[in-house]
């Protein structure tokens, strides 16, 4: 298909083959990426027919502006940024193929949203959880091992999913890890996720496919949103052996793995490594919930707090 055939439709097509492809974006980033073009697509269809069906007419601030406040109707303000988010990075690789001349949508400022801090699970929680797996199936010691590896490597649930054999094999003691943009880390694994893996592999069913190492009982690899229904049946049972109850987000054991480091005194750099940050100053959340148990510490304990 020509170029100037192409709709915004197509354009997002292509973009997100591309992402695929040539990015190696998540599947849960693509499946993100697509719901938010085809809800532009949608709008501009409707709104801006011309545009739509050429989109290398002009563009003006108005029509991002016109879509912002759209989105605004029904959607919470991290919604809403992420979704802005998604038509900027769109329009740059418009940008860059000469689609479009102006990439308005880089002038407009992305919504303020609140800036939560990660949610993590105390040491405790942490190991009520990793005794909750039924180990007398080969299902339970799967799980157990999914819980050690994400826990003991801070692993991404994208990650822990898509790991291969040859990743835990390649060097004795260490996992290697590709983590977002195909960006390789080496992460230690420690002896407990070590015997918990070695567990799994001994009672799992045969394989045909020796590379797979997270599988559902169809014999095939784990998706990312079954890893984190996993983790949420496994922080119900273990809700059933503790008294009050456990809640935490598919990503809860990668900032625990996070949190508790920076309690022992492991170094920013070091945790920014084996996490996978790109810029230290995504780690730097962990300082700002270290100093808040810090400050609840000292309210609790200094004599002069209450006063």
């Amino acid at each position: 298909m020509a170029k100037q055939e192409m709709d915004f439709s197509d354009w997002s097509i292509e973009f997100l083959d591309f992402g695929r492809n040539e990015k190696h974006w998540s599947e849960e980033t693509l499946r993100a990426y697509e719901s938010d073009l085809l809800q532009f697509c949608s709008f501009f269809k409707k709104e801006f027919p011309e545009n739509f069906l050429n989109p290398s007419l002009p563009l003006a601030s108005l029509h991002f502006r016109s879509f912002g406040s759209a989105l605004m109707e029904s959607n919470q303000s991290i919604s809403l940024a992420r979704k802005m988010s998604t038509i900027r990075t769109f329009f740059r690789y418009l940008k860059r193929k000469n689609i479009v001349k102006q990439n308005w949508i880089a002038l407009i400022p992305s919504p303020k949203i609140e800036k939560k801090l990660p949610q993590f699970l105390k040491v405790e929680e942490v190991l009520e959880l990793m005794k909750a797996p039924d180990e007398s199936t080969w299902v339970g010691k799967r799980d157990r091992a999914l819980l050690e590896l994400m826990y003991g490597c801070g692993l991404r649930v994208s990650e822990v999913a898509e790991l291969s054999r040859n990743q835990l094999e390649a060097r004795e003691g260490w996992v290697r890890v590709m983590g977002k943009g195909s960006k390789e880390r080496w992460v230690p694994l420690n002896p407990v996720a070590q015997e918990a893996l070695q567990n799994y592999f001994k009672s799992r069913p045969v394989l045909e496919d020796r590379e797979l190492v997270f599988i559902n009982q169809q014999l095939t690899r784990l998706t990312a949103r079954s890893v984190a229904r996993i983790l949420s049946r496994q922080l119900i049972r273990a809700t059933q052996i503790m008294s009050g109850s456990l809640k935490a987000s598919p990503h809860a054991l990668r900032h625990s793995f996070a949190t508790h480091l920076l309690t022992a005194g492991a170094d920013l750099r070091s945790i920014q490594e084996l996490l996978g940050h790109a810029s230290l100053s995504t780690t730097q959340r962990y300082t700002h919930l270290n100093l808040g148990e810090l400050m609840d510490s000292y309210r609790n304990a200094h004599p002069l707090s209450k006063k």
